[in-house]
């Protein structure tokens, strides 16, 4: 579904009901050519091209993959994509590495990436894709080198699996670290100027009153585990 102009958002069916299926949100932004983050599975993928046509989106001109994170309902698509259409895929050093290591953790399912996939390695800082100037913040909590995705022209702001909305992601995953969930999400609070949150799982948030309100049940959230002696 188209959210702006330049903004298109392809939610997993199943939401936040992760019995049904486990598959990533992807979303599209509209440069010089496309920007996609988490393509999703690769059993969703022929589903995703269909879904980008119907909204006038040529697949062949997708430039660059960015992966919020190493997890294989974000990332499972990807090397199949890139390899299709040329485009350069792109996820953090940190998680990279931890890629690597996890993969007989997270992978036994699904099929690893091989050596043959050339990974660009992204530090914390601007990146410019397609044209477009994108703040990439590194958000570790629900893995170690997740990132969360900043485009400050159109005011939008991709978080990955690091929240949802009305709780924050799994912190009791293989690189799940409860203290540097709390750091990142209120890193993330603190950003100016942000109008739209689309996460990776469950329904986009488009109102500056529900961005808000968001952050106050997921501190609410924070403040329950902290009690409770999880986080």
């Amino acid at each position: 579904m188209q959210l702006s102009d330049d903004v298109f958002f392809y939610p997993s069916p199943a939401g936040l009901d992760f019995s049904k299926e486990i598959c990533a949100n992807t979303v599209v932004l509209k440069g010089r050519k496309l920007v996609l983050i988490d393509p999703g599975i690769k059993d969703r993928l022929s589903d995703l091209m269909e879904r980008m046509a119907s909204d006038g989106l040529n697949p062949v001109d997708v430039e660059y993959i960015i992966l919020t994170h190493s997890h294989p309902d974000h990332l499972e698509a990807a090397p199949d994509l890139a390899e299709k259409f040329g485009s350069r895929l792109i996820i953090s050093r940190i998680e990279y590495e931890f890629m690597k290591d996890s993969a007989k953790v997270f992978f036994a399912n699904h099929q690893f990436p091989g050596p043959e996939v050339i990974f660009e390695l992204q530090e914390e800082g601007t990146l410019t894709a397609s044209g477009l100037e994108l703040k990439i913040f590194l958000t570790p909590g629900h893995s170690p080198g997740s990132i969360s995705i900043l485009w400050p022209k159109g005011k939008l702001l991709l978080t990955g699996d690091l929240y949802f909305p009305g709780t924050i992601g799994a912190i009791n995953l293989y690189g799940g670290n409860p203290g540097a969930m709390y750091k990142s999400v209120s890193r993330l609070r603190d950003l100016g100027g942000v109008e739209m949150v689309l996460c990776g799982h469950g329904p986009a948030i488009i109102d500056r009153d529900m961005i808000i309100q968001n952050y106050r049940a997921l501190f609410a959230e924070i403040a329950a585990k902290k009690a409770a002696g999880v986080m």
